[in-house]
């Protein structure tokens, strides 16, 4: 059997795994949006497609596997659901920055005609591969997938051992021959989680009390819904705005992936949702806490609410998920400045970035590999999979490898 990258080696995104028996599966197929212009994974042939989660850089090249020949695409229903939306806006935001995407919205209307619907545990065959979706606790519907021909092969995707407000830990299979690993934060220990939570609150409170506005860019999915639920006592306070309020419509529909699916819904009956012009030019003056993506600030209605409030020392910028190297969020963390090479101003603001990952850390990928004992380590989707390779075999004694895109492994 050949383990292929096409996608995700020694990088965070464009995720894209091959896996080669008589079958050829690919196991997501995304892009990676940061540094602009996008990139996609190297395109071949393939009998069946699998994806993990929705988000884009598993997702976002998808409909390319639409394109060639009618092949079948597994995914769970709230990820076909949540995907076709990011899908369907990642084209809009790349007719408007002049990108251009590879497929069309027909090629997005075959991917959805092509997907097979699967729960998690279900069986599905490929070919001579008994294949199965794992809760990966990362986002709503995040899965990691578990290949069978005799020798088992899983693929985390993205995944979180740890309990958050939104969601459980991951669930994880007993045993396994190879692990391919997410290793985001392969080499980092996180911040003690309720401490981060207890921080965004407390930085909430203190702009509350000032008078300030707390302006919070947020991923639309996942981290969207996981910061309303922290900020609950303050519902009534909070607008919600761009992508995160049709996602967090939609996560409220499927209620079986969540651990409270009343808390949340009646949750959203209580917070703002800004539709109108006249909702957006009010909402500063009106609510004192704006949701809003997107969560790098490259773009979305969060970079309008910042234009508005970079002169206020006493409102604050609270970043909460990762921020890639060039993008606009990560230049404000460090220099106060926000330059998305359309406008540049200087802010006044305070600036924060907490932790609340979705991504399991060293010692939660650490814990994956004690319980799903595999013979060896593929590390993919980090940009230090090298060092939390070698970590990984000063640990546990078995082969870790660290391939780069377009590089093959037999196991």
């Amino acid at each position: 059997m050949k383990i292929k990258i096409l996608g995700s080696g020694n990088e965070i995104g464009k995720s894209a795994i091959l896996v080669e028996d008589k079958k050829r599966i690919v196991m997501d197929y995304g892009v990676r949006i940061q540094p602009e212009p996008p990139t996609y994974p190297i395109r071949e042939k393939f009998d069946a497609g699998i994806v993990s989660h929705a988000h884009l850089d598993h997702i976002g090249a998808t409909p390319l596997l639409a394109q060639r020949e009618k092949i079948p695409v597994f995914m769970n229903d709230v990820t076909l659901e949540l995907g076709t939306m990011l899908l369907k806006d990642s084209m809009k935001v790349a007719r408007k920055e002049g990108f251009g995407v590879p497929f069309s919205e027909k090629d997005v209307k075959r991917l959805v005609k092509n997907t097979k619907i699967v729960r998690y545990k279900e069986q599905f065959k490929i070919g001579e591969f008994s294949c199965s979706l794992w809760d990966a606790g990362h986002i709503p519907g995040s899965s990691s997938i578990l290949l069978d021909n005799g020798k088992k092969v899983l693929y985390t995707g993205d995944i979180q051992t740890r309990q958050s407000k939104l969601l459980n830990g991951c669930k994880l299979p007993e045993k396994v021959d190879t692990l391919i690993i997410e290793s985001t934060y392969g080499t980092r220990t996180q911040e003690n989680r309720r401490l981060e939570e207890k921080k965004l609150v407390d930085i909430v409170e203190e702009t509350i009390s000032n008078n300030g506005v707390a302006l919070v860019p947020v991923l639309a999915v996942g981290r969207s819904q996981e910061v309303l639920l922290i900020l609950k006592e303050y519902a009534d306070k909070i607008a919600l705005d761009g992508m995160s309020k049709l996602a967090s419509e939609i996560i409220a529909d499927y209620g079986s992936y969540l651990r409270s699916p009343k808390e949340f819904r009646e949750l959203l009956q209580k917070v703002k949702f800004l539709h109108s012009e006249r909702d957006r030019k009010e909402a500063v003056k009106k609510y004192p806490i704006i949701l809003s993506s997107a969560g790098m600030l490259g773009g979305g209605p969060a970079v309008r609410y910042l234009g508005e409030i970079k002169s206020c020392e006493h409102c604050s910028v609270i970043f909460t998920s990762y921020l890639a190297e060039d993008s606009p969020g990560k230049m404000l963390t460090e220099t106060k400045i926000f330059d998305n090479e359309e406008e540049r101003y200087k802010v006044k603001s305070s600036i924060h970035h907490l932790e609340l990952s979705a991504h399991a850390d060293k010692s939660g990928l650490f814990d994956i590999i004690r319980r799903t004992k595999p013979e060896q380590v593929i590390c993919v989707h980090g940009e230090e999979c090298k060092d939390f390779a070698k970590s990984i075999e000063d640990e546990f004694k078995i082969q870790a490898f660290v391939p780069k895109n377009n590089e093959v492994i037999r196991v």
